[in-house]
């Protein structure tokens, strides 16, 4: 009867090193560290983009929140900043959300402008220096100023898209739900469905903004966050995301829905290919480390 293996045999049998696991075994039982890995070959990132949702500057309510985004994106060294729309809240043009209204009260409107430009303003001074590309997408408040246009042309040498001095400040304006493409992803204030191009909505709004555009997609619009990855065929990872609103005060048309607003600001880090690391700064957050 043959006599059964001995461990050790076991052991290279297996091509493992008995010595070699003693040794290991009487090091880590002294708790010390073993040599460390030689250094691995880095990985190429791609680039860091600061999106800034519905932050609506409004006439009366101070504009600090612009200086701490400022300081922020110079901090965190960020490559792109997207406005995803509606930086300008333009109440004075609301009725003309509603077709049939013919009231333009210019006073109001130069306010809202004036209040807009002041946080633009702020932002840039709070850059230090620092020169991210820097691109504005035209939210539904901003079209007001185009959808009143239509209703009353006589206006047309009076105001105009112009008045957000977009070039001046060296933003790219994009025009109003026309995306736009950064590292792999789209940018819009909303995406639109079906042929009432009403936007993508429902309890997965992520999923379905996913859905509809095939593509890593991020919006505003709704003031609240939703994420949601999914993997197509070619094993690609696409990414919806819904980015919440960028301000303080409560909407007085809004109501109870104020409190299901998510404030803050997203970075999309190491963006490439259409992925992305997202990093949620909640406003709070922001308000305490650059306030």
């Amino acid at each position: 009867m043959s006599e059964p293996p001995k461990p050790a045999d076991i052991l290279r049998a297996a091509a493992v090193d008995p010595e070699a696991r003693a040794a290991a075994r009487e090091r880590v039982q002294k708790l010390e560290a073993p040599d460390p890995y030689p250094p691995i070959e880095r990985p190429t990132l791609g680039i860091d983009i600061l999106v800034v949702p519905d932050s609506h500057a409004t006439p009366g309510i101070p504009n600090h929140r612009y200086e701490w985004l400022g300081r922020l994106a110079n901090d965190q060294g960020v490559d792109v900043v997207v406005d995803i729309g509606d930086w300008f809240d333009m109440n004075s043009l609301n009725a003309y959300d509603k077709p049939g209204s013919r009231s333009f009260e210019g006073r109001r409107y130069w306010e809202d402008v004036d209040i807009g430009l002041d946080a633009r303003l702020r932002f840039r001074r709070e850059l230090a220096g620092h020169e991210p590309r820097l691109i504005a997408c035209l939210g539904n408040h901003e079209a007001r100023i185009s959808r009143f246009l239509e209703e009353e042309p006589r206006f047309e040498d009076i105001i105009s898209l112009d008045d957000l001095r977009a070039e001046e400040l060296g933003w790219e304006q994009v025009p109003f739900l026309e995306p736009i493409e950064v590292a792999g992803t789209w940018f819009a204030h909303y995406f639109i469905s079906g042929v009432m191009s009403r936007p993508v909505g429902g309890v997965h709004q992520a999923a379905n903004i996913i859905a509809k555009q095939l593509s890593s997609c991020v919006m505003g619009h709704t003031h609240t966050l939703d994420m949601a990855v999914r993997s197509d065929a070619a094993g690609r990872h696409l990414h919806g995301l819904v980015v919440g609103c960028f301000f303080e005060h409560n909407m007085d048309w809004a109501g109870p829905a104020n409190a299901l607003y998510n404030r803050g600001v997203a970075i999309l880090r190491n963006a490439r290919g259409g992925e992305f690391d997202l990093e949620w700064w909640g406003l709070d957050r922001i308000k305490s480390r650059y306030g």
